[in-house]
């Protein structure tokens, strides 16, 4: 490890993406100015066109035999007609340069670490599920989640929050996501593309209705009894009407009278197939257009066809089309007098409910697959986005446990002023002991090794130049927000989530735990002989690594005692002017300062030094 930083290559790419973005920026900004201006152009148009189509009427209102004065209100209203779809084209247009723009300027904020403006609220109530997402503080308005996210729907919200939160595949599979993500680079427009059209408030409704649609049998358990007795019914009919023709013999009127009223009493038990069924086609076709998309790219992309292959398979915007086409037959019951001439001549609604429960069926089978690939590919498109501008530096995944870095750096901090550090575990050595004053950095490295470790579960690439690492469970006690709430002290929320912390390393799980001011819900003498006892047990797992940060200088001495415990620190310099100055540097060792009484003092807490 060195004790040194250094300007870190992966941060420079961030800030040059960041002022290519801004010129693209400027060049959308310029571009959205001149459409809005046509529209607004096309929009005044389309009213004069309007005002004139209805003013010279007048003449003609007043002059019923000047029928070649026809001639000028047909052609201004050709022009109305003209301007209508045009202005509703550029409407559209603008839509989306304005979703471009946006998404524009969210990855320039992501390259200078600042608050991206994603959505985040609904990924929060989700997250809850996961307790290691709110300990890290994963999600929020600034947060890894942020800088992630480029899902457009609830499956691939939860998609990604299980990724970020779920314990790590294993060194072959991580690399595979690698290679797959790799692999999609030449599809980062296309997946930019669908993000821009896609509507994720009307995805997010359709992905959860549509399942809910799709639960429960659109007709009832006497369902093909009632079809096959119209059906019989039915041929019955048309045969004693055929015979009856043919021979000039007269039969019965209640011959003919039975199927009409079986068919008109059937309408009662398939009603509400209608119901469901549009219910089904209105939110399918929200992600009909994104399926169709995915459909024709796969003939042109291998990798994507490989990870969309049901979807491809399938084709789920044929299977929105055939919905809306059985749905057309089914409909009739919209003009009451249509619908009852039909019934009462065929079992029109009867057997086209039995295709639309078909239609039903089928999708029962291959409509959950599609919405799995879907999401799976929401989340590598997001990832690959993050690829394009964030970082290209992915993890080299080893066999032995083993924790290498350089230029390391936390994603959420200004990318002007962050400091990136280099890190590597020494042979024999897997508990990093971090002292420091109070500011100096030892929380925000916690946080950047727990992010990076993250990621690199992910299969994504990381904000380092360089990091060698083994799939880690991460375990986190930094901070311990949750223990009012449910009851607890602060101390005793903290016991137990060491306790959880030692009960995992000690399986043969590896793990990368991450204890941020251990024990300090309690006096400083028990303090002490607790972070001793967890300190030592740590030290000796060996399927684990971590660190661990604390202000009580006196553990420090356990480096001596306990072979795999190093001392790490971070401090600060005093300038002419006796101001604190924070380089942020990680360094090898105790720390030899402390701060805690400079800063009651600048604050004006008069304290007596003993």
């Amino acid at each position: 490890m060195t004790d040194t930083a250094s300007v870190s290559g992966t941060m420079t790419k961030s800030l040059n993406n960041a002022q290519v973005l801004h010129r693209k920026e400027q060049r959308l900004n310029l571009l959205l100015a001149r459409w809005q201006a046509k529209l607004q152009r096309h929009q005044s148009g389309r009213l004069m066109a309007g005002l004139l189509f209805f003013a010279s009427l007048v003449p003609l209102s007043m002059n019923s035999e000047a029928r070649a004065g026809f001639a000028v209100p047909a052609v201004v209203l050709l022009v109305f007609i003209y301007l209508v779809v045009r202005t509703r084209n550029i409407a559209r247009h603008l839509q989306h340069l304005q979703r471009l723009q946006q998404f524009v300027v969210r990855q320039k904020k992501r390259c200078l670490g600042q608050m991206s403006g994603r959505s985040w609220k609904q990924a929060q109530e989700v997250s809850a599920e996961y307790p290691m997402i709110r300990d890290l503080g994963l999600v929020g308005s600034h947060s890894l989640w942020t800088v992630l996210d480029e899902t457009f729907s609830e499956g691939g919200l939860r998609r990604l929050l299980h990724w970020m939160s779920v314990g790590p595949l294993n060194s072959e599979q991580l690399q595979q996501r690698q290679q797959q993500i790799q692999a999609l680079r030449p599809q980062a427009w296309f997946f930019t593309r669908l993000g821009i059209q896609a509507n994720s408030n009307e995805l997010n409704l359709s992905t959860l209705q549509i399942q809910e649609f799709l639960k429960n049998s659109f007709v009832g358990p006497q369902f093909i009894k009632l079809l096959v007795a119209n059906l019989v019914l039915w041929v019955l009919t048309v045969l004693a009407l055929v015979f009856a023709v043919t021979t000039k013999t007269a039969l019965p009127s209640f011959l003919f009278a039975a199927f009409p009223l079986l068919s008109l009493f059937s309408l009662g038990s398939v009603g509400r197939a209608f119901m469901q069924g549009t219910g089904l086609s209105h939110h399918l076709s929200a992600l009909a257009p994104l399926f169709l998309a995915i459909e024709k790219k796969c003939e042109s992309s291998p990798a994507l066809a490989q990870l969309c292959g049901q979807i491809y398979k399938v084709r789920p915007s044929r299977t929105s089309q055939k919905l809306d086409t059985v749905l057309g037959f089914v409909g009739t019951q919209t003009n009451p007098i249509l619908h009852f001439i039909l019934n009462a001549m065929l079992p029109w609604t009867v057997t086209s409910v039995y295709f639309l429960e078909r239609l039903r069926q089928k999708m029962v089978k291959d409509f959950p697959q599609c919405v799995e690939e879907l999401s799976e590919f929401e989340v590598l498109g997001s990832l690959l986005i993050f690829d394009k501008y964030q970082t290209q530096t992915y993890p080299v995944l080893s066999g032995a446990m083993n924790l290498q870095c350089k230029q390391v750096f936390h994603p959420l901090l200004d990318r002007n002023k962050a400091v990136a550090n280099d890190f590597g575990f020494p042979h024999s050595k897997s508990l990093g002991l971090l002292t420091g004053s109070n500011m100096s950095g030892k929380s925000t490295f916690l946080r950047t090794m727990g992010i990076n470790q993250i990621l690199s579960n992910m299969g994504a690439p990381v904000f380092a130049d360089s990091y060698q690492t083994v799939p880690m469970k991460v375990e986190t006690c930094i901070e311990v927000s949750d223990s009012l709430r449910d009851g607890y002290s602060y101390f005793y929320a903290e016991v137990r989530r060491l306790r959880d912390i030692l009960l995992t390393a000690a399986t043969d799980t590896p793990v990368l735990y991450l204890i941020d001011e251990i024990f300090r819900g309690t006096n400083n003498r028990e303090r002490q002989i607790g972070s001793r006892a967890v300190i030592q047990t740590l030290a000796n797992e060996k399927t684990s690594l971590g660190f661990i940060s604390t202000h009580d200088l006196e553990l420090t001495v356990l480096e001596q005692s306990s072979p795999s415990v190093m001392n790490l620190h971070f401090r600060e310099d005093i300038d002419s002017a006796g101001k604190m100055v924070f380089h942020y540097h990680l360094n090898q060792g105790p720390c030899p300062t402390t701060n805690a009484l400079r800063i009651m003092a600048a604050e004006g807490i008069k304290v007596d030094e003993v």
